[in-house]
């Protein structure tokens, strides 16, 4: 094993209940399991010497509560005691009945400081195994030596798989509240798109038919009122549009969105053709919905178009002007949109040839959308 394990399963949030949890069960099993070992050890020396039972059980509680702070390794002072006084139990049995059992308190204690930062390097495992084995290797024999590596290996394989588990168990609660947070940036990405294709379209309308205002203010009042009225209108409107998108009230509709789009271009003084019957239910009719909104925004601010041209088929969706710039090379809000049609497998596509250029979406197989001569015929309304 590589000390590298260790950044697997430090800081995490130690303030989260599951995890709470998973530290205490984790943490008290392998207490449960050193007290057993410990203990038995201690109550088969009860038939030879009473001094070694108590000395054995002490030794044992020592090490428990060393093992309480397996995690981050027990303080220096609580893990050189442990060691040294199970260590010295090992020699003190070793002596006395030449047994393998010598150096389970020790082989336990041992192995935790093995498995903690910054001793998770091989060779403290092998000075660990080493030393185990030395007491039993000077009064007992091959067989108790033999027992007493086995033993402690088991005891180093035992801690450092629970730490193995533990870290990918904390990989898994660390992934989860990954998710948890990119959820959470994706409705405020979805938030934030929602919000600019409410805003962006209404404003920039409403600042043209406010310039449109100031310029008929001296020759023709009446319809500088007008426009005024209407930009207070859509302004009211964008208003009431925000709310509900706050308030998760708002929905999108094809047909609204196409009636919005034909007032707002024809308010501007573009001919405007709408040819076939927007499909009602379908599945992707709100992202059909959002395509027209946010390409008549970019008919808006980046076109000069005179003539836009809307093609509505049972599964698609295809939009044409003849003001392309090169302005619209670049638009981000569009491909917003292809990606979520791309996630629920179906298609956004622009082109331009020369100054027109065509948005097209497609409910299912890809396809390329090749740039049309617009047909409405000039003046058109």
């Amino acid at each position: 094993m590589t000390p590298e394990i260790h950044q697997t399963w430090s800081p995490a949030d130690a303030g989260a209940p599951a995890l709470a949890r998973m530290r205490r069960f984790t943490t008290w099993i392998m207490v449960f399991v050193v007290a057993g070992y410990v203990g038995l050890v201690g109550l088969a020396q009860g038939k030879s010497s009473t001094v070694l039972v108590v000395a054995s059980l002490a030794v044992g509680a020592l090490v428990c509560w060393q093992c309480v702070h397996w995690e981050h390794g027990a303080r220096p002072a609580l893990a050189g005691a442990a060691l040294l006084a199970s260590y010295g139990l090992s020699w003190a049995i070793a002596i006395n009945h030449h047994s393998p059992q010598a150096s389970v308190a020790f082989s336990l204690s041992a192995a935790l400081v093995a498995n903690t930062p910054p001793f998770l390097r091989w060779w403290w495992s092998l000075l660990a195994v080493g030393l185990a084995v030395l007491p039993v290797a000077v009064f007992g024999d091959t067989a108790a030596v033999v027992g007493v590596t086995a033993m402690t290996s088991a005891a180093l394989a035992l801690f450092r798989g629970n730490r193995f588990g533990f870290g990918l168990y904390l990989e898994i609660d660390q992934a989860r509240r990954a998710t948890a947070d990119l959820a959470v940036m994706r409705e405020r990405y979805r938030f934030a798109a929602d919000l600019h294709d409410i805003q962006g379209q209404a404003l920039h309308v409403s600042r043209l038919k406010l310039q449109l205002a100031d310029k008929l203010l001296d020759q023709d009042p009446d319809l500088a009122r007008t426009h005024l009225r209407e930009a207070e209108q859509l302004i009211a409107e964008t208003i009431a549009e925000t709310r509900s998108l706050a308030y998760g009230e708002r929905g999108v509709t094809l047909a609204g969105e196409l009636a919005n789009s034909e007032s707002l271009v024809r308010a501007a003084g573009i001919a405007l053709d709408v040819r076939g019957r927007a499909p009602v239910g379908h599945r992707l009719e709100e992202l059909f919905a959002l395509v027209v909104r946010e390409a008549t925004t970019n008919l808006l601010r980046h076109a000069q178009a005179e003539h836009v041209l809307v093609e509505l088929g049972p599964d698609s969706v295809r939009i044409v002007n003849d003001g392309a710039t090169d302005a619209t090379q670049e638009l981000s809000g569009l491909a917003r949109l292809g990606e979520r049609f791309a996630a629920l497998g179906g298609t956004l596509e622009t082109s331009r040839a020369g100054a027109t250029f065509v948005t097209a979406a497609r409910d299912g197989a890809a396809f390329t959308a090749s740039a049309a001569t617009v047909t409405a015929p000039r003046g058109a309304s």
